[in-house]
């Protein structure tokens, strides 16, 4: 071959295991040598992983250490949403691999989704439709409350929970709302857009929907147990667009059954793609973690997620590691 010949770009060998939008897979097909493997089990994403550089993932499937350390070409964790507790991070690290992920992005659809849960359950829209299928008619039983006019309370004001408040606003109902590290500055931030910010304790005793738009960590992991569920009003709803580890499902379970709250809308499990106790009950709506599955959305964040992968792969593009 003529010296002079220009060498093929590299194609980068890419793994895709979640859901993306059409388009942006499409393009990643043009750019890249991409692998379709949607949601493996662990023992099936270790034996995919060897060769790949890269790994393209939402909150479907659990990177862990183990899997990390059998990926030696591995450069790129990509979590195309918000997010990162699905992904082992010190074991990344110290295999020298970049994380990203693409935060905010998807805020106004969870948002939206948080709202339209909490007209599901407070109406009980999904139980009407379960019914009138089955052609029960029993309209007295399906008497359900006006937002307006009742308090919203949202754990954590993030990107996500702030707009869930602003939305609260919107169809007349108070705002408030708590933050993990609270400031006087905050507080009279939050005023002004029509929050009160309070403590998450108050927050539970004060809302009539309590809304769960907080990360999940450390601190918020069992976030809300039989001693934070006593605390709420009787009859007040919970809804729950954050991670299922913030709620100890089997407390839930148990308040609700004893109807100690109204009922609870859930678009996050503890454990997905299982059965859960909660789908036993009429008082809760479930969704299976629609939050950022907006056409809008995923078509941004279709957009970053290769521009990112585009400079991470350029920024790791050097011999394999050992390790």
């Amino acid at each position: 071959m003529n010296s002079d010949t220009p060498s093929l770009p590299v194609r980068h060998k890419i793994l895709v295991v979640d859901p993306i939008a059409p388009q942006a897979l499409e393009q990643l097909r043009v750019t890249y040598d991409v692998t379709v493997r949607m949601q493996p089990s662990e023992a099936d994403l270790v034996h995919l992983m060897p060769g790949m550089e890269a790994i393209v993932l939402r909150s479907g499937v659990k990177v862990s250490a183990n899997v990390i350390n059998g990926a030696r070409q591995l450069k790129v964790i990509a979590r195309a949403g918000n997010g990162t507790d699905n992904i082992d991070l010190t074991a990344a690290k110290r295999a020298g691999i970049q994380v990203f992920n693409i935060p905010s992005v998807s805020s106004g659809s969870v948002a939206e989704l948080a709202l339209g849960l909490t007209y599901a359950v407070t109406r009980h829209i999904a139980l009407a439709d379960r019914q009138i299928r089955s052609n029960i008619w029993r309209k007295s039983e399906l008497a359900g409350i006006e937002l307006a006019g009742k308090t919203m309370g949202v754990v954590g004001l993030g990107n996500i929970g702030s707009r869930l408040a602003a939305l609260a606003c919107g169809v007349g109902m108070q705002a408030v709302g708590s933050v993990g590290r609270p400031t006087q500055e905050r507080k009279a931030e939050f005023a002004r857009t029509g929050i009160t910010l309070m403590s998450i304790g108050e927050v539970l005793r004060n809302a009539d929907v309590v809304a769960l738009t907080c990360p999940l960590n450390d601190r918020t992991r069992n976030l809300i147990t039989t001693a934070e569920l006593a605390t709420m009003k009787p009859g007040a709803y919970l809804v729950n667009v954050s991670r299922g580890g913030v709620v100890n499902e089997n407390d839930l379970y148990d308040a609700l059954t004893r109807r100690h709250i109204a009922g609870a809308a859930i678009d996050v499990l503890a454990i997905e793609r299982e059965p859960s106790r909660l789908s036993e009950l009429d008082n809760v709506v479930l969704t299976p973690h629609i939050g950022a599955m907006s056409v809008d959305s995923q078509t941004r964040i279709g957009a970053m997620l290769l521009d990112g992968l585009a400079l991470s792969l350029a920024c790791q593009d050097a011999p394999t590691r050992i390790v």
